[in-house]
């Protein structure tokens, strides 16, 4: 969505590394990682077209192999404690955005994977979520690794809170969006973006949390909250599913039921949040 309105109509043997920097630099609402994501997905297009003799290079060189970007962030990300996400929750008032909310902060699934959840993939019985997919904007997308794809546990409070979620949308059939949203008839789930802006900022605010709030907070919290509880290092990393290159990758896997376990530090979220539902 950002390459092509600014390169479809440029020649490849016009495009060059200051001119992709100087790009790269306007776009001042992205973070450092996107860029370098953006830059990278540049150069693998180079590089395919080189691969396929669609374009010739001089000296043989990819022309974004000069591109400058860093991935360093600028600043740190904000963190909430579970009474802050109370806090939050509390204050939030559609049940649909609640629960996005409280399924964020209790399981660290990505923002594109809580959009994504449909019914068939939460198993309420066994207490998992057999993740299969995510939506980004209008696209669902595969999830792409293999870790990204393991069967991912919940703790028994959540898989309540989405039980008795269910009981109430009227989207409530396995090939259902979770998060359907009503005004496109259950058609695609609820926009992130809109909750956040809608719903969980101004929460926020009106809690007098001071603190920069996204979908993502909510995934770093869990993680920062299981580093502050001692969790193997192991079990955190695979309930945050996050590739490794390292075999022991291969080799070993955590037990579901010490990620259970481990998740558990997070049912503080639900003291005020079944009150508030």
């Amino acid at each position: 969505s950002r390459i092509l309105p600014r390169w479809r109509d440029v020649a490849l043997d016009d495009v060059k590394a200051v001119a992709v920097e100087k790009w790269l630099r306007s776009l001042v609402d992205l973070a450092p990682g996107t860029k370098a994501k953006i830059r990278n997905h540049l150069s693998a297009l180079f590089s395919h077209a080189i691969r396929h003799e669609l374009f010739f290079p001089r000296a043989g060189i990819n022309p974004i192999a000069n591109v400058r970007q860093g991935a360093k962030r600028l600043r740190e990300p904000d963190t909430l404690s579970l009474s802050e996400i109370r806090e939050i929750l509390a204050r939030i008032k559609p049940q649909a955005i609640k629960v996005m909310v409280i399924v964020a902060a209790a399981s660290g699934l990505r923002r594109s994977e809580v959009r994504g959840l449909k019914w068939a993939n939460c198993d309420l019985k066994n207490q998992l979520f057999l993740l299969r997919q995510g939506v980004v904007r209008k696209h669902q997308t595969n999830l792409k690794t293999e870790a990204s794809r393991r069967s991912l546990p919940m703790s028994p409070e959540l898989a309540q809170a989405l039980l008795e979620w269910r009981n109430l949308t009227p989207y409530n059939q396995d090939d259902d969006w979770v998060f359907a949203s009503p005004y496109t008839k259950g058609k695609r789930p609820y926009w992130p973006e809109s909750a956040l802006a809608d719903h969980i900022r101004p929460a926020a605010e009106q809690a007098k949390i001071p603190k920069q709030v996204g979908w993502n907070t909510f995934r770093h919290s869990l993680a920062s909250l299981l580093g502050d509880k001692k969790e193997d290092g192991r079990i955190v990393q695979e309930i945050m599913r996050h590739a490794s290159g390292r075999m022991l990758d291969v080799y070993q896997h955590g037990n579901l039921e010490a990620k259970r376990l481990a998740l558990n530090h997070a049912s503080g979220i639900f003291v005020v949040a079944a009150k508030a539902s």
